[in-house]
């Protein structure tokens, strides 16, 4: 079998975008780093462009195009149609064209040159398997510089508990952690179900770049697969760790609600597919004492995820108590014209039937999503400028004194840029998962699905249409469109890890 370097070797562009990547995941979300992210960017953009310029020649002189289903084509045309909205909004639609061209030549800049670095790095990941584990690596070093900060502020405060929201933190403000975090969780949880669908599929097959006179051996029913860069035992170690790391974040750094609700959601989504792959699996197996391993450690290591995750969430539920009333919460917090604390002019919070008040961040997320929808009824164009909720309720509601967002990305890219702004992303990332989910032969279905499951969730529940949070939207989006790109029927069976 080739060595890992020789194989890094063939191509030594495609490991330069994934590391580039990798250390803009890693600095995106964090403190004090514009300039580097500049810097990466355009380099990135620059060898992405070539990258994709090879891979066209050298299509284009073997007449291997790939052939790709319509919801891809879907989702790349409505990534696409919101770049070009946005310049077309500005020449015709603008209503405060000054910031709104400030936004262009910096924000939705930045947003188009990772559309095109993610892209061309989900090519080489399709290409270059092996490489994968690399992209996440810079997430999970920024998790490590938090934990280094978090150590002594927890020592100081006996607690395990170490809140602070706009600390010295290397995420400024919980949202930034909650959003690195999130898509830690996703990318790794992919990782790993997508070596195990891998490793199951592979069988005793010869994968892509392995001549017949080359030997391997896979177990299909074992996670100890050896090819290129990392080994199979080592993948359930490093996203194990990861995982922990981030979702701890949540619980004692970040306290963070929709953090944890996402890791919960996407967890125990895998957990469940996960136990049916391994009763299926173990069904099939004739060898007794082999069937009987691997129930063994697929249980052992199915109860320490789940132990984990339930020690976890009972440490945040237990520290916030608004979780048993979340439903009725959120059907009173959705009457506006009712209560109407949303105007932040000093009014209480609206009271539950107990008589005692519903959760403060609950209100404001419901209530001021349904104050958004509202009005982009009334503004189906919007207005141009991101961040623009004060402004647009306060032509409503004069006295309103709250905040410049709705708490959900969605809504306030509908207010910035009418029905395509709240429309087009969401249909993209669903149309991504669908053409995963529908296709067995996408290498990385399961970092497409959860990857997509985790942004919908959390652009839907939190603050992210401005800056730093948009270019990583769409460099996320990219980075899909690039992972279901390669027609693998053509391509021969898949890689392992």
């Amino acid at each position: 079998m080739r060595s890992g370097g020789n194989l890094m070797d063939q191509d030594k562009s495609g490991l330069v975008l994934v590391l580039i990547s990798s250390v803009l995941l890693g600095i995106w979300a964090t403190m004090n780093t514009i300039a580097l992210r500049n810097i990466l960017l355009w380099v990135g953009a620059l060898i992405a462009i070539a990258y994709w310029w090879n891979w066209f020649k050298t299509n284009k002189a073997n007449h291997t195009y790939p052939s790709l289903s319509g919801l891809y084509w879907l989702a790349v045309i409505l990534i696409g149609l919101m770049l070009i909205w946005v310049v077309i909004h500005y020449f015709l639609f603008a209503q405060n064209p000054q910031q709104q061209f400030s936004e262009l030549k910096s924000t939705w800049l930045r947003s188009f040159l990772a559309v095109i670095i993610s892209s061309a790095t989900g090519l080489a990941l399709n290409r270059n398997p092996r490489f994968m584990p690399w992209l996440w690596l810079g997430f999970l070093l920024s998790f490590v510089v938090l934990i280094y900060q978090y150590i002594p502020k927890a020592i100081a405060k006996q607690s395990l508990f170490a809140v602070d929201y706009f600390g010295d933190y290397i995420f400024w403000a919980k949202f930034n952690g909650v959003l690195a975090g999130t898509i830690l969780i996703a990318g790794l949880l992919g990782l790993l179900m997508d070596s195990i669908w891998r490793n199951k599929a592979v069988g005793n097959a010869i994968p892509l770049g392995i001549t017949p006179d080359q030997k391997i051996t896979v177990h299909p029913n074992s996670a100890v697969v050896k090819v290129g860069m990392m080994s199979g035992i080592a993948i359930p170690i490093y996203v194990f760790v990861g995982i922990c790391i981030a979702t701890y974040a949540f619980v004692f750094i970040f306290d963070a609600k929709v953090g944890v609700g996402i890791a919960f959601i996407l967890i125990t989504f895998w957990l469940g597919i996960g136990l049916l792959f391994i009763l299926k699996n173990a069904a099939s197996e004739q060898d007794k004492k082999r069937r009987r391993a691997f129930l063994m450690k697929s249980l052992i290591v199915f109860s320490l995820a789940v132990t984990s995750l339930t020690w976890l969430t009972a440490k945040h539920i237990k520290n916030n108590p608004g979780w048993d009333s979340l439903f009725e919460d959120i059907a009173i917090s959705a009457q506006i014209d009712t209560y109407q604390s949303w105007k932040g002019t000093g009014a209480a919070l609206p009271l539950r039937k107990d008589g005692t008040s519903v959760a403060g961040n609950t209100y404001e997320r419901v209530a001021f999503a349904t104050l958004g929808m509202r009005l982009i009824a009334l503004n189906t164009l919007g207005n141009g400028s991101l961040r623009s909720f004060r402004d647009d309720v306060k032509k409503i509601a004069p006295n309103y004194n709250n905040h410049h967002y709705t708490h959900s990305a969605w809504i306030d890219l509908g207010l910035s840029f009418g029905l395509p702004g709240l429309l087009f992303l969401p249909i993209a990332f669903i149309s991504l998962l669908v053409c995963a989910a529908l296709n067995p032969q996408i290498r990385f279905r399961a970092t497409i699905i959860t990857t997509a499951i985790a942004i919908l969730i959390l652009y839907l529940v939190g603050e992210y249409a401005f800056g730093h949070s948009v270019e990583m939207l769409f460099y996320l989006a990219g980075l899909l469109c690039g992972l279901t790109l390669v027609d693998y029927a053509k391509l021969g069976p898949h890689y392992a890890y």
